[in-house]
């Protein structure tokens, strides 16, 4: 795999530009990426970050909502909005010859939302009624539960959604508030794939961003996160005909260096193909416990540290046995380490996978972004094969011992745990 070209551009006031050029289809893939996740919540305003980002294409000084809806239309482009745990934003996906007017958008809708009262308390109800919804899935309630008691103190704790009260609380002013705050080109990259010359993107850029500032930009630490000291156990009824189990710890910043070490273990132990990682092999194809298991600590990792989480949905008379299956295997894998084959074949998934990477200039976006938030290089496409093969077993043994806690970590059990809804159920710390 060859390194992934782009250009690399600083503006004066602080946004970074970055652009890959490929002529192949007449298309652009356009990414505003600003560091304005769930991370830049208050923590009594779960969410904020998620209905912000929402309301960015519902309207701008220049351009009601529907206007720009019918100007991307036109173009037979699509564009939408995201938010996620550290990053929040904008993508647009036009025709070359688009560019300009996307760009046009793009600037207007990062620089000058305007908010309309009207769009916010349709899209507030919107969220409403999703998380409503959310109440009643095992996975979502289990996850949830996991992160407040990994994350407690933190806004990580919240899924990117919030709470149905903060979000119901929430006003227009709280969103233009945390606009302000996070918006701002100093944290801002913006990414173009696709069918353009870097140097007229730049030229076009610079036109509609270079007198862009915010002056009030302040960001919010994440608190200081440690990995639990005991074993905790949490219970929470919901009539299922399946019990969900999710268990783990607190886990990993992307920039730690035995990161690369964890992900070949994480193929081994639960997050590959059932032919390669033990969990799904031996739980589902083998024992017939699930449709589905995993096991995991570096896809969650970031700027912030990640999770390790395992979980498996079973019937409830299967529980006891599922759980000891999952604590087993974690506990197996710290004690006595993996096999030069499950290592060879592990290093052979996540080579060959690297790929898929690059099957669209959206997928070479997110890459960009990664090599950019992660300082990773213009030259990590063609080094990560080396890093993968250069993982030994002792290596995979290592960071196993010392990045998965056996003992002390956090078990949410969600369905049917008792015969009828106890009066009082685990509660989440504050």
């Amino acid at each position: 795999m060859g390194p992934v070209k782009s250009n690399r551009f600083c503006l004066t006031n602080g946004l970074t530009l970055l652009v890959s050029e490929n002529p192949r289809l007449p298309l652009v893939s356009i990414h505003a990426f600003v560091r304005a996740g769930t991370n830049q919540n208050p923590l009594q305003r779960p969410g904020l970050a998620a209905l912000t980002s929402h309301l960015l294409d519902e309207g701008t000084q220049k351009y009601q909502g529907d206007e720009i809806s019918k100007l991307i239309e036109s173009t037979g482009g699509s564009l939408s909005t995201f938010c996620e745990r550290e990053i929040s934003g904008i993508s647009e996906l036009v025709t070359s010859s688009h560019l300009t007017l996307a760009l046009d958008l793009l600037q207007e809708m990062l620089r000058r939302p305007v908010f309309p009262e009207e769009r916010f308390l349709k899209e507030k109800q919107k969220v409403l009624s999703r998380l409503q919804a959310l109440r009643d899935d095992p996975q979502f309630v289990a996850a949830n539960r996991l992160n407040g008691w990994i994350y407690q103190n933190s806004t990580l704790q919240f899924s990117v959604m919030g709470t149905e009260e903060s979000v119901n609380d929430m006003e227009v002013s709280e969103l233009q508030g945390f606009h302000r705050r996070t918006f701002a080109p100093q944290s801002t990259l913006l990414v173009v794939v696709g069918d353009v010359d870097a140097r007229n993107v730049l030229s076009l850029c610079e036109e509609r961003f270079s007198d862009w500032r915010n002056s009030e930009c302040a960001r919010i630490d994440t608190p200081r996160l440690e990995r639990q000291s005991e074993a905790i156990l949490d219970e929470y009824f919901m009539e299922k005909e399946q019990i969900t189990i999710f268990l783990g710890h607190l886990g990993i910043r992307r920039t730690n260096p035995d990161y690369y070490a964890l992900q070949v273990m994480d193929v081994i132990l639960g997050s590959g193909p059932g032919f390669t990682s033990r969990i799904p092999r031996k739980l589902r194809d083998e024992q017939g416990l699930a449709y589905s298991t995993y096991a995991g600590i570096s896809p969650s990792s970031g700027l912030d540290p990640g999770r390790f989480v395992a979980w498996i949905t079973t019937s409830p008379e299967n529980r006891q046995q599922a759980l000891d299956g999952l604590r087993f295997e974690i506990k197996d894998l710290v004690q006595k380490g993996i096999t030069d084959q499950e290592l060879a074949t592990a290093q052979d998934y996540l080579t060959g996978n690297l790929v898929f990477e690059f099957q669209s200039n959206v997928n070479v976006a997110q890459f960009l972004l990664a090599t950019e938030l992660y300082d990773l290089g213009q030259d990590y496409a063609q080094r990560y094969p080396e890093f993968i093969r250069g993982i030994t077993c002792e290596e995979v043994h290592r960071v196993a011992r010392q990045y998965l806690d056996t003992v002390n970590y956090t078990t949410v059990v969600v369905g049917p745990t008792h015969d009828k809804k106890p009066d009082n159920q685990s509660q989440i710390p504050a």
